[in-house]
């Protein structure tokens, strides 16, 4: 009896285990799931296939629209601007013919005033800034600038410098509109 027993007790426990193919037992489970999975999806992904086909096709229209509106106010742009390069090129048309030896003449006497307001403007200048030092205040404000570490001061030596040159050109100008309005006293 204890022999039987041992001799069983190792047939138990060589036959006791249990070993498993991974690859068989997914393909038995894959043929066993396959078609229920069919049946009860198929009908939810034909669904879903429709609504994103319905959606996708509203989608499309919505783009159509949006880029015909665009297309639409893109040609009214260029219909615009083709007009305004059409009367640009009458009124060059038109100069062109107006412009002779006689308005030329006219032109040269209307800048004639600025021109000499530029020249007595810059004998003036020249002469009052070597007199006050007006180079060696520029040449100082650029000595400065580049020296200066702070940003802020650099901003400031800057706008102090660019007015005072605008300022000058500014006062070029009027003295310009003076001289015209003068001359066009004495021409009238």
């Amino acid at each position: 009896m204890r022999s039987e027993l041992k001799a069983l007790s190792e047939t138990v426990h060589a036959n006791g285990r249990v070993r498993l193919d991974p690859d068989k037992l997914a393909v038995s489970i894959a043929r066993a799931l396959a078609p229920r999975l069919v049946d009860k999806l198929g009908a939810q992904i034909a669904a879903s296939e429709k609504r994103m086909t319905e959606t996708l096709s509203s989608l499309e229209r919505r783009v159509v629209t949006v880029g015909d509106n665009m297309v639409a106010k893109v040609e009214e742009v260029f219909q615009k601007a083709t007009s305004w390069f059409e009367k640009l090129e009458k009124i060059a048309a038109r100069l062109k013919g107006a412009l002779t030896w006689a308005g030329i003449g006219m032109v040269s006497v209307t800048l004639l005033p600025y021109v000499f307001a530029v020249m007595v403007g810059g004998m003036v200048l020249g002469l009052v800034g070597q007199m006050f030092g007006i180079p060696e205040i520029f040449g100082w404000a650029w000595a400065s600038f580049v020296a200066a570490e702070a940003w802020w001061l650099k901003l400031i030596i800057a706008v102090a410098t660019v007015g005072s040159a605008l300022g000058t050109c500014w006062v070029v100008y009027w003295l310009g509109n003076k001289a015209a309005r003068g001359l066009s006293r004495m021409v009238t």
